[in-house]
This record gives C-alpha cells, structure tokens and sequence, in this order.
C-alpha cells in the first residue's frame, strides 16, 4: 500500500477535526560565511531564517504528509560576496527517506539523496522575501524549487514506481526557464558531469526508468520491511540493485544520476545483503559495470 493511501486510511478519524496541512519538506541548514567581509556577514544576517521559513512553509504538493516530513539539509558555503549583494556559494543538498513499519513511518531514515552544487551565484536584497513564482525565474527562489522537487521526485518514486514524474517535470520547467537568465551557465555542464540540467534530464529520460524502480525495490519493498519480514526485503533490495546494474550496463556513459547515487549507498550494500544467497554474484557483477567502486563490492563478493 502506498504510503499517501496508508497515512489516509490511518488518519482519517482525524481529518475533519484537523483542516490545517502538514507541510512536506522539514529542512534544516548549515551556513559557512567564512570568506565573507563583517559587513557582508551582517548583510546576510536574516537570509539563513528566511530560506527555512520559505522551505518548510511553502505547500509543495496536494498531498497530505501528516508529520511525515522528509529531512532536508543544504550546507551553503558561501565562496564570495560584495558589500552590493552579489554573492557565490557551493551547496550541498541531502535527503533522507524515512522508514515504515507496519504502515507508521519511524525515526529511522535512509539516505537518498546527495548533490554537491558547486555553483550558485545570486543577488540578494536584505529584507526581501523569497516569493514561490510558478511561471517567473528568481535566482534564489527557482534553485531552491528546483532541489525540492527533485527531491520530492525521488521520495514519490520511492513508493510507487514512476510517482515521482510530476515534480520531475516542475524541476525541468525551472532548469529550461534558467536558460534565458544571467545564470543560464550554471545551470548547464559538460556531458558525463554533474549539472542540475544533466540531472533532471536524466530522471526524466526512458533511459533511467529503471532506476526509479529501483529506488521502489530499494526503499518500499526493501528497507521498510528489511526488520519484520527479511529475506523478502533483501529479494527486493537485491532487485533494486539488478535494476541499476542493467541501466549501467546499457549506459553508453557514465550516469549523473547513477554516480550520485552509488557514491552515497554502494557502500550499504554488503551489510543490506547479509544472508542473501546471490550475494557474491549480484555484487561480483557490480564490480564489473561499475568498476569505479570496483574495490567496495570485491569487499563482499565472497
């Protein structure tokens, strides 16, 4: 059962009496202002509050979360700045998955998603608000969309395969928007190389649906069961990993969205797989389509 309808058929005694909806996304953040001048810092001095008020206020789907919010976490390392406003920064955005069981989500979370964005420049006036603009292109307000939908995305397709497509096409739509702005270069990259128009391109390419199964196979049917029911949780983490050994033997190049993702979980494998009878083999072929991590899956092809 998806968790949207669980939460639904759980809740529903509560719902007339509860008109009021849970947002979605609880982020928290982490600022690094160190190469920055005081006055630059005193200048910057509401912008950590405000981006949090914007997140997590913000009503990104129809969908009732009823406290089921996914943890968010941007570490901006601002890289420079001028008294002006103008500003650069490297962020990092992590997502966690958080796990069921028997149909109640848990405190225990997974990894799913982590992008290292080495670039993001933007103008910022002390005291404005950040305002979501469905149909106008911001230099803050659209990076942030962006993340968020791309992360909803994710959270979505790891309940049902492919329900993530939606949010997917909201990122794409601000990725092509960004096209005819100042920051239009930031937003492209080098194929093979990380870039949010790489990545959304790629989560949204027939190429790599079986990726977005696969997180279906990893999280839904694997994790949130992996406690009471097993040997069926590793069937379907190990075919979740025989999805995304089948997209990367396809794969003429190396995969955006499939390098982030091994980068952050290959290392989980081994342990997830403990007891599982085709082990050494599925990660024996790991090791052969994905020889950058070649070393992590020989580690536990025995």
């Amino acid at each position: 059962m998806c968790k949207y309808v669980a939460v639904f058929l759980l809740l529903f005694p509560l719902i007339r009496m509860s008109p009021v909806h849970a947002q979605e996304i609880d982020l928290m953040t982490e600022i690094t202002m160190d190469v920055l001048t005081p006055s630059q810092k005193e200048y910057l001095g509401d912008f950590d509050q405000k981006l949090k008020e914007y997140v997590n206020n913000h009503r990104w789907t129809d969908v009732d979360f009823y406290g089921d919010k996914i943890p968010v976490r941007m570490s901006i390392n601002f890289m420079s700045g001028t008294d002006a406003g103008d500003f650069s920064a490297q962020v990092v955005v992590d997502a966690q998955r958080r796990i069921w069981k028997d149909g109640r989500p848990t405190q225990m979370t997974s990894l799913i998603f982590r992008a290292m964005d080495a670039r993001w420049s933007f103008s910022y006036i002390r005291g404005t608000p950040f305002i979501h603009d469905e149909f106008q292109y911001n230099e803050i307000a659209s990076f942030i969309d962006f993340y968020m939908y791309v992360i909803l995305g994710l959270d979505f397709d790891s309940y049902e395969p492919l329900m993530g497509t939606p949010y997917y096409s909201k990122a794409l739509t601000i990725a092509q928007r960004s096209q005819a702005s100042g920051q239009a270069g930031e937003w492209q990259g080098q194929s093979n190389q990380y870039s949010r128009m790489n990545l959304i391109s790629e989560l949204l390419n027939a190429q790599y649906e079986k990726f977005r199964e696969a997180l279906y196979w990893f999280f839904y049917e694997g994790l949130d069961f992996l406690e009471t029911e097993p040997e069926t949780a590793r069937r379907a983490i190990a075919k979740s990993i025989e999805n995304i050994a089948e997209v990367l033997t396809r794969s003429s190049s190396r995969s955006v969205v499939l390098t982030m993702w091994l980068e952050s979980k290959s290392s989980e494998f081994c342990k997830l797989l403990d007891g599982y009878p085709e082990r050494a083999r599925l990660m024996g072929r790991m090791a052969q389509v994905d020889p950058v991590r070649q070393q992590i899956y020989n580690q536990c092809a025995f």
